[in-house]
């Protein structure tokens, strides 16, 4: 059999070489030989722009004694590093996901959901470790360049369509592509980064190994399911955590025992910290949403599923050939809202979009088409002025279904109105409480006698010990306390 062969201009491959050998750099952090068609300069305003990106996008924990707890750990970390000149920043987000990523050029990120995980300051230090070390060895960068090479893309932002910008309208469906996957070697060598740096800040490395369990037991505990988000661009095994423990097994026994934890002063910093997603911001009651800071509520279409983004609700259908979402459109009033949507390049408005009532609240609704992608896309969109805001809710699917979804997209829109339910107006989020242990006792015992409102199992998960280990007085434990939202009926 003759071997199918592909030609490939002499020019073309030379190119292709001389800018692969230019390329050519030292990695910072291992010594080795990696492949970079960026500079630093250029990395670093990659960075700086991405992080602009995040942080109008998620909002930033709002209390400035946990976030600079945060940035000095991660500064002192970075100042260990191989790469100490960077402009490092480290914030949280308040977020209940259980997450970190690192940007290019240092800007790196953990959530408030990954900070109640954590059981020490040492634990915290091996994630911002491992995500300095991602940075450190430029795994980004590689990336990139790879890509440039191959001429799949220009940069992260161009995998970004303007069709998923318009349309998709959830800010994190962009910014998921900015967070490249990494490669296992990748990953595996930013936990061992992480180790380097967390014993030359002096922290017990032992504790990566106790993070990389809690991740595993976290997803144990869902069946399988709901990976979080560290897992999901981490991917975490079995080999992983051996790795680190061997290396940690290399590390002189004196050099451990001068290492710190700080269990307690770290235990301090989630005192009072929500617990879970904050029902402030909305939460779902079956198939209805509610906000009860913004006091709106509105119905999304029965079996869609459902989510509560940060910047947007949306529900697709079961077919995943509608989506319905609701998201801020400004505070310039329906009327001016609806005409820079329908001067969109590729938009196309069907009929005269009509001012009317909605439950009271003024509103312009119209149809429109547009062209994308993947083909023409039909839907109805209303804008509506309420509590001095201005919200859009779409609804769109290819336009050959518009008609059978026509209908579901005016309910949605038809029940957006003024909450009133005081319940669900006052509610609060959980919260993490420290408490001290006053005699020799475990967790199930203390779970019989003082009913949280969280499963024993989870409560458990989150001290990072069994229902039955042991507990001895003056040892401390994080509870959680509160109510949770009202079900509705």
């Amino acid at each position: 059999m003759m071997r199918r062969t592909q030609f490939v201009p002499r020019r073309s491959l030379c190119g292709l070489l001389a800018l692969a050998l230019a390329g050519c750099a030292t990695n910072p952090a291992t010594g080795g030989r990696m492949l970079s068609l960026i500079s630093e300069s250029q990395e670093i305003e990659m960075g700086r722009n991405y992080a602009q990106q995040v942080e109008a996008s998620m909002p930033m924990y709002e209390n400035a004694d946990v976030q600079s707890y945060v940035e000095r750990i991660g500064l002192e970390l970075a100042a260990v590093s191989e790469r100490p000149t960077l402009p490092w920043s480290f914030k949280v987000v308040d977020d209940a996901s259980v997450n970190a990523f690192a940007l290019p050029g240092g800007f790196i990120y953990v959530t408030r959901g990954i900070l109640t995980h954590f059981n020490s300051e040492a634990a915290l230090a091996a994630v911002l470790g491992h995500e300095i070390g991602h940075v450190t060895a430029r795994h980004s960068v590689e990336q990139l360049s790879r890509a440039q090479l191959g001429g799949l893309l220009l940069g992260v932002g161009s995998i970004v369509s303007e069709d998923v910008r318009r349309f998709g309208g959830v800010a994190q469906a962009g910014l998921g592509l900015l967070f490249l996957s990494h490669s296992r070697d990748d990953e595996h060598q930013a936990d061992l980064l992480g180790v380097r740096y967390a014993v030359r800040d002096r922290y017990d490395p032992r504790e990566a190994i106790g993070v990389h369990a809690m991740l595993q037991r976290q997803t144990e505990a869902r069946g399988g399911r709901g990976v979080p988000n560290w897992l999901a661009t981490h991917p975490s095994s079995a080999d992983r955590i051996e790795r680190i423990r061997a290396q940690v097994d290399t590390i002189p026994p004196a050099v451990l025992a001068d290492t710190r934890v700080r269990r307690d002063e770290f235990l301090a910093k989630l005192e009072g910290m929500a617990y879970g997603q904050d029902p402030r911001q909305g939460f779902f009651q079956g198939s209805r949403f509610v906000h009860p800071d913004l006091a709106f509520r509105f119905d999304l279409p029965d079996r869609w599923e459902k989510a509560n983004l940060t910047q947007a609700v949306i529900a697709q259908s079961p077919e995943e050939d509608a989506i319905v979402q609701l998201t801020l459109a400004g505070s310039g009033g329906h009327a001016q809202a609806a005409r820079q949507f329908f001067q969109l390049e590729g938009v196309r408005a069907r009929g005269n979009p009509a001012r009317q009532s909605v439950n009271g609240h003024p509103a312009t609704v119209g149809r429109f088409e547009a062209a994308t992608q993947s083909g023409p896309v039909g839907g109805l969109v209303a804008f509506i002025d309420y509590g001095g805001r201005t919200y859009r809710i779409l609804g769109y699917t290819p336009a050959q279904r518009y008609e059978t979804y026509e209908n579901t997209f005016r309910r949605v829109i038809g029940s957006f109105d003024r909450l009133t339910d005081q319940a669900v107006l006052r509610v609060q989020p959980l919260r993490i409480q420290v408490l001290t242990v006053q005699r020799a006792t475990n967790l199930g015992a203390m779970v019989a006698s003082r009913p949280a409102p969280i499963p024993a199992d989870e409560l458990a998960l989150l001290n990072g010990i069994d229902l039955n280990t042991p507990l001895q007085p003056g040892d401390k434990v994080k509870w959680v306390v509160g109510e949770p939202p009202p079900t509705g009926s």
